[in-house]
């Protein structure tokens, strides 16, 4: 499958070599280890170590340039056979600027177009008309596998296609328009079915039946806009519509009122149907909505330091649960408390987190904190949760920085969980010429 993949994106080597000459060069090398020990028996536990090493490379020229985002990790104690995988998030080929209005995208990469998400091994196309007051995007290509190696062999099965349309003729508003169909070409499996032979004999054989298989697909449209008068007041609204099962998927409003330049009044309300993929074996049961409102008050002391509250309602089928946030944020750190009551449980939470740098941001070492209280219904008995996690990052030059973080948590399952995590990561951006001795 590797092989495949680096055989598929080949031509887009090809096609950028000729623009080689004089590049921009800018990358991102990430290496990082995170370990943790489990307790498979009691009284025995056994320590895990995972690694992993992401490279994300650009190379551009004028209006070209190629992208590429991959990533490596392997199992340290490797007792299930894991040799480890090698995982292509982006391979692309970019041209900005055709005409002064189109760009042009060929090979792996990840759309987000309004209601169209996910990543496609295909091409996607985006122009700016009318003064750049109305951008078209259109995509289409191969929906990637759970993998990410190599490029899907069924396009039909698999095809991953939609757009977007956004405006700003409207003054103060951006008003948008999208659509996604995504196929998904399902793995059939065989399974063994009785079978009577003749009518009054009662002898039965278990013959092996292809189950499932096929392609499942969704078709998703969505329109939102967003207006705002100066600063005082803005509004954004958002609807889904699901095309196959002929019904709302997700509506979404919330509005923002600065009373003053220190006070500031929200309210939002958000309307969800569970997603469920169309003609699934979950399709078959009945899925209810949920619809949710919130209304909050947000108050600055200073530029740095602002409080929040938010209280808000939950409503299912026939029952409700009731949720609460208080909250201060400051420029070096954040303390929360925050609770439900009702159908989904009983819970209380309190969270504080903090990060100061020293010595012009060479070292920031960080500190959180998270306590939770909890049970699922008012007959069962209270739990509670306790976790703290530490950790620094150290930057000696502009280029390197060095991450180390430690997690340690303890709940009515675990009487203790520690974790570690240490990343390194180095990036750059130089001229280069690989072609030729000039470098501009």
């Amino acid at each position: 499958m590797k092989r495949r993949a680096l055989t598929a994106f080949l031509p887009l080597l090809i096609l950028g070599a000729p623009f080689a000459p004089a590049q921009l060069a800018s990358g991102r090398f990430t290496t990082s280890f995170y370990t943790f020990q489990r307790f498979d028996t009691v009284g025995t536990s056994r320590t895990y170590l995972r690694a992993f090493q992401s490279v994300q490379l650009s190379m551009a020229q004028h209006d070209f340039s190629l992208h590429t985002y991959l990533q490596g990790a392997v199992n340290g104690t490797n007792e299930f056979g894991d040799n480890g995988n090698v995982r292509f998030y982006s391979l692309y080929l970019r041209w900005a600027n055709i005409g002064k209005m189109l760009d042009l995208s060929l090979g792996r990469q990840a759309v987000y177009a309004g209601v169209g998400n996910g990543t496609i091994d295909g091409l996607t196309a985006r122009a700016r008309i009318v003064n750049d007051q109305i951008t078209v995007t259109a995509y289409g290509g191969a929906s990637v596998n759970d993998e990410y190696t190599g490029v899907r062999k069924d396009w039909h099965d698999n095809l991953n296609l939609g757009g977007q349309v956004l405006t700003t003729l409207v003054p103060g508003a951006r008003i948008g328009l999208s659509y996604m169909y995504r196929g998904e070409e399902r793995e059939g499996y065989v399974a063994l079915r009785e079978t009577q032979l003749g009518d009054s004999l009662k002898t039965y054989l278990y013959i092996p039946f292809m189950i499932g298989g096929g392609s499942i697909a969704e078709q998703l449209g969505s329109a939102d806009a967003s207006w705002s008068y100066g600063r005082t007041v803005s509004v954004y609204g958002r609807y889904d519509y699901d095309f196959n099962y002929k019904e709302t998927s997700r509506g979404q409003g919330s509005v923002r009122v600065n009373v003053t330049d220190a006070l500031a009044l929200t309210g939002d309300y958000t309307y969800r149907k569970p997603e469920v993929s169309f003609n699934s074996i979950f399709s078959v049961f009945t899925l209810n909505s949920t619809s949710q409102v919130e209304g909050g008050l947000e108050y600055g002391f200073t530029p740095l330091l602002r409080a929040y509250g938010k209280l808000g309602v939950v409503s299912y089928t026939d029952t409700s649960s009731l949720t609460w946030t208080l909250g201060l944020n400051s420029g070096y750190g954040s303390v929360s408390y925050s609770g439900s009551t009702g159908y989904a449980g009983q819970l209380e939470s309190f969270s504080a987190q903090a990060a100061y740098p020293f010595f012009d941001r060479l070292l920031v070492p960080t500190l959180g904190l998270s306590w939770s209280l909890y049970r699922l219904s008012a007959e069962d008995l209270r739990h509670n949760a306790l976790a703290v996690l530490a950790g620094a990052t150290v930057r000696p030059t502009r280029n390197f920085s060095f991450d180390v973080q430690g997690q340690w948590m303890t709940n009515r399952l675990y009487s203790r969980d520690m974790r570690l995590q240490v990343k390194l990561m180095y990036w750059f951006a130089e001229r280069v010429s690989l072609f030729s001795q000039e470098v501009n």
